[in-house]
C-alpha cells in the first residue's frame, strides 16, 4: 500500500496529529457488543473518524488562513477543524470477541488455535493493561491513582476504549463531543421525526465511566511547568517530507510507530496493519511546589558566574535539558536569548563521555539520548495536552497546590510496541539512576541520576538525585530532588486502521464470550 492510500487508512492523531486547542477523552465501557459493532461500523462509514489524510488537509487550511491573514495584516481566525479518533483496550477487543485472555483454553481447540495464531494482537503489556504493568511490575502507587483507572474488587477493568474528540474552539468541541456521545447513546427505535432531536436510550450500548478534558494553556505550546512541549518529535521515513538537518536525530522507520510496517518486529496480524499502540497517562503537576524548590535551590545552578541568567531559570533548564522557551542547554548552556535556538533540535550531546553542558540525566536526554546511543531504538510520538486550571496567586503565595484545583498533562503517545516504547522509556531510562550508562568515570558511582520530571522510585530505591556539571572531572555536584509529577493512572490501547474498523473488528466474533473475556 502506498503512502497516499495509507494516509486515508491511518487515524489522524497518530500522524500528523490532530490540530487541537481543546480535547475531550471519552473513556467507554461496552455493554452490548453486537449492537456496538453495528453502530461503530456505521459511525466509521459515515466519516466520523478523522484520518491522517483529513488531518493533513486541516493543516493545509491552517497554513492558508495564516497566509491570507498575513496579506491582509489581520489576525488569523481560528477554524473549527473538529477531529475524532477511537482506540480499544485489550478488554475492549475481548468484548468484541477479537481478543482472548484465555490462551491455554483456546489453544486446546484446533480451529480456535488457528484463529488465535492468525488474529491475536501481540503484546503482553497491552493484554495486562497499565494498572497491572505500572503497579504490579512498575512503581505507581495505587492510592494515588484515579478510581476509574483501577480494577474493581473482582479484578475487572472499567475502561474498554477511548474516543478522543478535538477542536480549535471550545464551543465546537462541546458540540462535536455531544454528537459523538449521542451517536452511541441514542435510542434508534425512538424516531422523533426531527433530525436535531435525539432521544437517549434507557439501556445504552456503552457507558462512559470517565470523561476528561484537556486544553492548550494561555501560553500556547507550554505545559504547566512553563516549558515548551512537543518540540522533538521523531521524523518518520516516508511520511515526514523534510529530512533531518545537521545534528538532528535521523528519521526512523515507520515500523517504530505503525504495526506491520518496515521496522516493526512484533509480527502482528494482518488486520493490525497501519494501527498503533496508544498510551494515555494522566500526570498531575505540582506547579507551586516545583517553583518553590527552584527558588530554594537556585544557588545550586551550574556555572553561576558564566551568565547573567536568573539562576532559578538556569537550574530549571538543566533539569529539563531546555530553557523554558525551548532553547537546548546543549547548544546554549548559559543563556536563552537567541531566537534561532528556541525550538532547535540541532544537537547530539557530543562529546558524550562528559556533561559539561547538558546533564546526563536531564529529562530530554533521558527520553531521547541522541549521541549517547547513536540512534533511536525506543521511539514514541507524543500527542499530549494540558488539563486543569491555571495556578492561582493564592497557590503561588502559599507555595502549595490547592487539592481542589488539580492540573497537569494528559500524556498521550503512540508506538508499535509498548514494552519497547513507553514502558522502556519510563522504567529503564527515566527511573534508572545509571542511565545513560557508562558514565561513572565522569559522574561518579551514583550515576547520572533520575529524570527529575517523570522518574519514579520506590522506598527501597536510592533517593531522588541528579548529577550536575561543575567543571570538575569527575563531577561532584549532585542535588537531591523532590517529586512534582504524580501519576494518576491511565490505560494501554490499540488505535486500529479505518479498514480494520470497517472490517475485521466489526465482523462476527472470533471467540465466544466465555473464551474471550478475562
Amino acid at each position: 500500500m502506498n503512502w497516499v492510500a495509507r494516509k486515508a487508512n491511518i487515524q489522524g492523531d497518530i500522524w500528523p496529529g490532530l490540530p487541537k486547542r481543546f480535547q475531550t477523552f471519552l473513556f467507554f465501557k461496552i455493554r452490548k457488543p453486537d449492537e456496538f459493532k453495528t453502530r461503530l461500523k456505521s459511525f466509521v462509514e459515515d466519516g466520523y473518524i478523522t484520518t491522517a489524510k483529513d488531518a493533513c488537509n486541516m493543516y493545509s487550511q491552517i497554513d492558508e488562513a495564516k497566509k491570507q491573514a498575513s496579506k491582509q495584516g489581520s489576525q488569523t481566525n481560528l477554524l473549527p477543524l473538529p477531529g475524532v479518533n477511537i482506540s480499544f483496550a485489550s478488554t475492549g477487543l475481548a468484548a468484541l470477541g477479537k481478543f482472548t485472555f484465555k490462551d491455554g483454553l483456546v489453544k486446546k481447540d484446533r480451529e480456535l488455535s488457528k484463529i488465535f495464531k492468525k488474529n491475536q494482537l501481540r503484546g503482553g503489556l497491552f493484554a495486562k493493561g497499565m494498572y497491572d504493568d505500572m503497579v504490579g511490575e512498575g512503581w505507581d502507587e495505587p492510592v494515588e491513582l484515579r478510581q476509574e483507572f483501577k480494577p474493581t474488587s473482582e479484578g475487572k477493568r472499567l475502561i474498554d476504549g477511548v474516543m478522543m474528540v478535538t477542536a480549535s474552539r471550545a464551543d465546537d468541541l462541546r458540540y462535536h463531543t455531544l454528537r459523538v456521545q449521542e451517536y452511541f447513546l441514542k435510542d434508534l427505535e425512538a424516531d422523533t421525526g426531527d433530525p436535531d432531536t435525539v432521544r437517549l436510550s434507557n439501556d445504552p450500548i456503552i457507558d462512559f465511566p470517565l470523561i476528561t478534558h484537556g486544553r492548550a494553556r494561555p501560553e500556547k505550546g507550554k505545559e504547566h511547568f512553563g516549558f515548551e512541549d512537543g518540540i522533538s518529535q521523531p521524523k518518520i521515513e516516508g511520511l515526514d517530507e523534510e529530512p533531518p538537518k545537521g545534528k538532528e536525530p535521523k528519521a526512523v522507520k515507520s515500523g517504530m510507530i505503525f504495526a506491520r510496517h518496515d521496522g516493526d518486529d512484533m509480527n502482528q496480524p494482518e488486520w493490525a496493519e497501519d494501527g498503533s499502540f496508544l498510551v494515555i497517562r494522566e500526570l498531575q503537576q505540582l506547579v507551586p511546589e516545583f517553583e518553590k524548590w527552584l527558588e530554594d535551590n537556585k544557588h545550586h545552578a551550574p556555572f553561576p558566574t558564566n551568565s547573567d541568567a536568573d539562576p532559578k531559570e538556569k537550574l530549571a533548564a538543566y533539569l529539563m535539558g531546555r530553557w523554558r522557551n525551548g532553547t537546548p542547554v546543549d547548544e546554549s548552556p548559559h543563556d536563552h536569548k537567541d531566537p534561532n535556538l528556541f525550538k532547535s533540535n540541532n544537537f547530539d550531546y557530543h562529546p558524550t563521555h562528559k556533561h559539561d553542558k547538558c546533564p546526563f540525566a536531564a529529562h530530554i536526554r533521558k527520553m531521547r539520548p541522541r549521541g549517547d546511543l547513536e540512534h533511536d531504538h525506543a521511539v514514541i510520538i507524543r500527542r499530549g495536552i494540558s488539563y486543569g486550571s491555571e495556578v492561582t496567586p493564592e497557590e503561588m503565595a502559599a507555595q502549595k497546590s490547592d487539592e481542589k484545583k488539580e492540573r497537569g498533562l494528559m500524556f498521550v503517545c503512540y508506538q508499535s510496541d509498548i514494552r519497547n516504547g513507553f514502558n522502556f522509556l519510563t522504567t529503564r531510562w527515566a527511573s534508572n539512576h545509571h542511565f545513560p550508562d557508562r558514565k561513572a568515570n565522569f559522574v561518579g558511582e551514583h550515576g547520572p541520576g533520575i529524570d527529575a520530571i517523570v522518574g519514579q522510585r520506590l522506598d527501597h530505591h536510592p533517593p531522588r538525585s541528579i548529577g550536575l556539571p561543575d567543571g570538575k572531572h569527575p563531577t561532584e555536584a549532585r542535588i537531591g530532588l523532590e517529586r512534582w509529577v504524580i501519576p494518576k493512572g491511565g490505560e494501554y490501547f490499540f488505535t486500529p486502521s479505518i479498514s480494520a474498523l470497517k472490517g475485521y473488528l466489526t465482523a462476527p466474533p472470533d471467540y465466544p464470550p466465555a473464551l474471550a473475556g478475562p
